[in-house]
């Protein structure tokens, strides 16, 4: 029986796919209280299901289930884990399109983006598979000549994965999979946003042969939220708690982990600056800039979001791109294989772009590129602004100090190599970064000076699997992703032993 309150133009080749009831130990559950709220499709903001709005008291009942299922699955062997996610990863990729008609349902991404980020989840499991069994130890040689010292690395417990709502299927996979892969158990709880796509990938889990309570997936209100997120970092069942998610929010759960001494991985906010010096090649800055401002209609944490441009080549590279996105951007049904260009995930997203539009043309922005015409509920067309030279008052205007996450483009015009690198160094928050230079020199120079845990030159897309995904300063705590990202989610313990 569908669980679907409306109609979509898709049809599920496995419609067991689309459930709404959470996944705790081997039971589907609701809640006991009857509690529940609505997922909505934003394309036109109907409600698509409703699911369950899980209390407390049942949260700390699916940490204790995945708490008594860590000290049995600990216990596997490396190369048992690696043919359980390798299964895991094999059922994945043979129902991809049902899971990103799932994923276009709940987040309104098009279609075609949706098959993207179910293989960069994908790619995340192949990778993990890659490296299970090459997580291990040392030998130290120790002072002492009648001792030996070797280390270890252990799975720490139980896992809480909180999950964003802009990339529900990669997000879950680089968490909960890392997770997995070393030993431990996890108990996700997904944005209340996209709830239905982790609960079919703990479908295919439980398809794969993962023990009970080795995967877990709670959902729950953005009412209950915070209280839900207390529980996570005060519970002491929980050893580690994995974020992402806006920077505000990772100080408070970091804050509160902190307090007991508990693990945490925080993949938090940012404010990528693109800058553009007047040595760029501009055919691909233009194209770089369209692939890392409007994917995901701007939605990503790793975004151009103030975009810098050396006064001698300002107007040309505004011309340029102002023709290019309307060239590159294809809106419409985000079920039509054509449309690359979808809405925003709600009316909250909406009103944060009015908002950086309203004040930067309130500071002499001009309008280059815009399209109002009415076409949805959350549907904002690719925008294009641009701020006048010389303005002492930069860092005060509100894109400066916050990500839009939002289809709006702020271009803004430099003279010098030092007033660009300064002003991308002016936030408190330090993810990803992209500069456009034909200056060898120059590449390693501002490179080095960014202070950013992601550099990208002449390239608008950094996203990879083999790479540290990861921010600095307020942007985070360590990195997912990479060639040690499944010691993350171990322990080192030293051995001495005496002979």
């Amino acid at each position: 029986m569908s669980v679907l309150l409306k109609t979509i133009p898709y049809q599920l080749k496995d419609p067991s796919l689309l459930d709404n009831k959470c996944f705790i130990g081997s039971k589907w559950v609701e809640s006991s209280t009857g509690k529940s709220f609505a997922v909505l499709d934003p394309e036109d903001d109907q409600t698509i299901c409703h699911v369950p709005d899980l209390s407390r008291r049942e949260i700390q009942e699916a940490i204790g289930v995945a708490h008594e299922s860590f000290l049995e699955y600990r216990r596997k062997p490396a190369r048992e884990r690696r043919a359980l996610l390798r299964k895991w990863a094999d059922l994945i990729k043979a129902n991809k399109e049902d899971l990103a008609a799932i994923c276009t349902l709940e987040l309104g991404k098009p279609f075609t983006e949706s098959l993207g980020t179910v293989k960069y989840g994908t790619d995340y499991l192949d990778w993990f598979d890659g490296l299970i069994e090459q997580v291990g130890g040392e030998t130290i040689p120790a002072a002492r000549p009648d001792n030996r010292i070797i280390t270890i690395r252990q799975p720490q417990g139980v896992v809480a994965a909180i999950t964003p709502w802009n990339s529900p299927i990669a997000m879950i996979a680089r968490k909960a999979g890392a997770a997995i892969a070393v030993g431990n158990t996890v108990v996700c709880k997904p944005a209340p946003e996209t709830p239905l796509c982790a609960i079919a990938l703990a479908k295919l889990a439980e398809r794969a042969g993962y023990p009970p309570g080795v995967f877990n997936v709670v959902t729950v209100s953005p009412e209950r939220t915070p209280e839900i997120g207390a529980e996570l970092c005060e519970n002491p069942k929980v050893r580690h708690l994995s974020f992402t998610g806006s920077t505000a929010v990772g100080r408070f759960l970091n804050g509160e982990c902190a307090k007991r001494m508990k693990r945490t991985s925080m993949e938090l906010g940012g404010n990528a600056p693109f800058i553009v010096f007047e040595d760029a090649k501009l055919g691909q800055a233009v194209d770089g800039l369209i692939a890392s401002k409007f994917r995901s209609s701007g939605q990503t944490c790793v975004c151009a979001n103030r975009i810098l441009v050396h006064e001698t080549i300002f107007q040309e590279f505004a011309e340029r791109l102002a023709k290019r996105v309307p060239e590159a951007l294809t809106s419409g049904s985000v079920w039509d294989p054509k449309t690359n260009y979808g809405p925003l995930y709600s009316g909250k997203g909406l009103a944060k772009v009015q908002q950086h539009w309203d004040d930067a043309v309130k500071h002499g922005a001009k309008v280059l590129l815009s399209d109002e015409s009415p076409r949805g509920p959350n549907f904002v067309s690719p925008t294009i602004l641009s701020l006048p030279s010389g303005m002492d008052n930069l860092a005060s205007l509100a894109f400066s100090n916050e990500e839009t996450f939002g289809p709006l483009a702020i271009l803004v015009p430099f003279a010098k190599e030092e007033e660009a690198v300064r002003y991308a160094n002016s936030t408190s928050t330090g993810l990803a970064s992209y500069f456009y230079t034909s200056d060898f020199s120059r590449i390693w120079r501002v490179a080095e000076a960014l202070e950013t845990g992601m550099v990208g030159v002449s390239v608008g897309l950094v996203s990879a699997v083999e790479m540290p995904f990861g921010g600095i300063k307020q942007s985070g705590v360590g990195r997912e992703g990479g060639a040690h990202c499944l010691e993350e989610y171990t322990e080192l313990k030293a051995i001495t032993i005496g002979i």
